[in-house]
Parts: C-alpha cells; sequence; structure tokens
C-alpha cells in the first residue's frame, strides 16, 4: 500500500489530505496542511495522432511509442487517433493494439475519419468516404473504437449515426460544413462533441449559421486545441462560458518532440518550426506540438483556476467518454495522478499506482 500527502485538487474541490493507494485509489483522509506538493488526476488526451517520430497509422509500435511519450508528460488515459485513409492501411495499423498496449494508457481508438467533408479536409488526406457501417465493422474487429469525428451533411449520415449510438461510440462533428440546422437535427437526439472547436469546419457567421454556430448556441461537450496556436485565448474563453464542459486536447503529431524542418505528415509535406506545424504548400496548421501538461500551463497562464484546469485537462473528457473510473481523484477510481510542486512543475506521474519512470519529462 502507498501513501503521498499533498493538496488534493479536483474539478469542484481542494483540500489537504493523504491518499492511500494500491492501483486504485482505497483511502483518501483530509490532513492538516503539511507539504506544498499539489495533487491533479492524471490528464486525459481523446485525440492525439502521434509524436517522437512516430503516428497511430504506424502500427501499434508506434502507437505504444507515442503513447509512453505523452504518458511521460502525464496523459494517463489516452486515445491514439487515426487519419482518414483507405480500408486496409487502417486496419493495418491498428491490428493487434488491443493485445499489445505496453505503455499502458491506451483506452481505445479515435477514428479521425474517413467520413469527413472532402471540402474541408484540413490537413487531412484526400481519402474521404460516405458514411460505412461495413467500414466501421471491420475496424471494430480489430480496436476499441471509443470516439469518431464525422462530417454529418454527408448522405447517409442518419443510419450511421444511429448505429453509432447503438455501439456506444462518442459521436464529434468535424472536417464538416454543416449547417447549424443539420448539426441540432442530431444534437437532440444524441450526446454530440465537436472536434477541435473552430478548427475544420463551417464557422459563426451571423446569417448563415455553422457547425460553430450550433456548438457554440446548442453545444454540452467539444474538444479544443489550447496550443497557443489552433484557438486565440478570446475564442477559447468564449467556448468555455458557452459550452459547459469544454475538454482541452493535443492533435499531437509525430513531429512533436522532433527538431524543426521537412517532413512527411497524412502523406503531405510539412514544415515544423517551433511550435508550428504547417502544411508546405499552403501554411494550413498541420496538428500541434504540444503535450497535455503543455496545455494546462497554457491554461494556468490564461487565467482559469487550478480547478478549471483540471476540469478541462481531465474530468469533462471522462464524462463525454463515459469513464467512471478516472478524471477525479477518489476512492475507488484508479490511481491515475500527476503530483506538481508549488510551480506546478511535475514531480512524479503514477499510473494504475506505478510510479511513471522520467526519461522524457521536460525539466
Amino acid at each position: 500500500m502507498n501513501k503521498i500527502y499533498g493538496k488534493i485538487i479536483n474539478c469542484k474541490k481542494t483540500f489537504f489530505g493523504s491518499i492511500s493507494f494500491t492501483n486504485k485509489i482505497t483511502k483518501i483522509n483530509s490532513e492538516t496542511e503539511n507539504n506544498e506538493d499539489l495533487i491533479i488526476p492524471g490528464f486525459i488526451d481523446p485525440h492525439c495522432h502521434g509524436a517522437i517520430g512516430a503516428d497511430t497509422m504506424q502500427g501499434y509500435e508506434a502507437i505504444n511509442k507515442m503513447s509512453l511519450f505523452h504518458l511521460e508528460h502525464g496523459t494517463t488515459s489516452i486515445l491514439p487517433s487515426t487519419w482518414t485513409s483507405t480500408i486496409s492501411h487502417t486496419k493495418n495499423a491498428l491490428k493487434n493494439i488491443k493485445s499489445n498496449n505496453r505503455a499502458g494508457n491506451i483506452f481505445g481508438i479515435h477514428l479521425e475519419g474517413p467520413f469527413i467533408n472532402p471540402k474541408k479536409l484540413g490537413a487531412q488526406p484526400a481519402l474521404s468516404i460516405e458514411p460505412s457501417i461495413e467500414f466501421l465493422d471491420e475496424i471494430l474487429d480489430i480496436a476499441d473504437v471509443r470516439t469518431i469525428t464525422i462530417a454529418p451533411e454527408l448522405d447517409g449520415m442518419e443510419s450511421f449515426i444511429k448505429y453509432l449510438d447503438s455501439k456506444k461510440i462518442g459521436i464529434q462533428f468535424g472536417h464538416s460544413l454543416a449547417s447549424s440546422e443539420c448539426c441540432t437535427k442530431y444534437m437532440d437526439k444524441y450526446n454530440i462533441s465537436f472536434t477541435h472547436l473552430y478548427n475544420a469546419m463551417s464557422g459563426n457567421d451571423h446569417r448563415n449559421p455553422g457547425v460553430l454556430s450550433a456548438a457554440l448556441a446548442y453545444g454540452t461537450y467539444a474538444e479544443i486545441i489550447c496550443d497557443k496556436l489552433h484557438v486565440s485565448s478570446e475564442a477559447i474563453k468564449i467556448a468555455k462560458k458557452s459550452i459547459n464542459k469544454l475538454y482541452a486536447v493535443t492533435d499531437s503529431v509525430s513531429v512533436n518532440g522532433l527538431q524543426d524542418g521537412e517532413y512527411k505528415l497524412f502523406n503531405n509535406d510539412i514544415v515544423k518550426k517551433g511550435n508550428t506545424i504547417k502544411l508546405k504548400n499552403n501554411n494550413t496548421l498541420a496538428g500541434s506540438v504540444v503535450t497535455m501538461y503543455d496545455i494546462f500551463i497554457n491554461l494556468i497562464e490564461l487565467g482559469y483556476d487550478l480547478n478549471e484546469a483540471v476540469e478541462m485537462t481531465s474530468s469533462n473528457a471522462a464524462e463525454f467518454l463515459n469513464l467512471d473510473n478516472v478524471g477525479h481523484i477518489k476512492e475507488n477510481y484508479l490511481s491515475n495522478f500527476i503530483v506538481l510542486d508549488k510551480k506546478y512543475k511535475i514531480k512524479d506521474i503514477y499510473l494504475k499506482g506505478e510510479k511513471v519512470e522520467k526519461k522524457l519529462i521536460s525539466s
């Protein structure tokens, strides 16, 4: 039995206490103030393509490699994300992943496409297709799909969304040119989130409201990239005021952790310069090079308090994903938490009660 002390920070409550734990939290006691350590829930990243040269679409060895990188930066729950490709490529990438979760923090897969609008690809390859239950079933045979990004305006989407709901797959609208009316038709019936809010979606035009309008006016959940590049601080604050359960994601790609230069991403030529990645031919942003820890610090710098930062980096995502054992520091929940010093530097990370070896954590 392990035990740690500190200021315990959940999304709604902060107190000094001790945590006794094995792989799960067995007991939490209130204590008098005894040290300056902060204990927060492990980060949850439901949208992450890669890092340190590894990409989800390269297969399970790469998936484990990039998931370990993010674990060592505090992400104790991760959904490796695919990108739009053929059924054969997608199947080859995801085969064996169920039995090869060596990083220990993978809890399923996020399919970003291929059922997206070909006119709103962003950095995605031009391989989008119309909704296909057959395609999805082939993937479900080999991988635990937890969420999927789709464009609701595509032909055949009504029956497809109904099928997704029956399979308990989280539905996210993104890479879409849908009208607000098209979105709300489904939002009235299903629990809908939105993929990288603001990016690769029809906007908040005051006469022709689109996907963003539906999200801001009626949405309960949405993911947002808080890397200081994809979305301005003002837009983040508007989204936070409008969407009760807003949660942050990295949308990290394979060049995260690599030196500046030219690379291939999603079969496209890209340029990494500092914290910015763009398509070489048209300057379109192509994912991020942040970790969830970077995002946590960004949220604090934006003026959010620790409880709000925890809410946006852990508990809200857990709620959308129907995860009932992570996202909070709570008895009988998994012992997934991060110990920070008073300056918010990471001291220790615990995954299911085991201290994560610090190989790549930034000093």
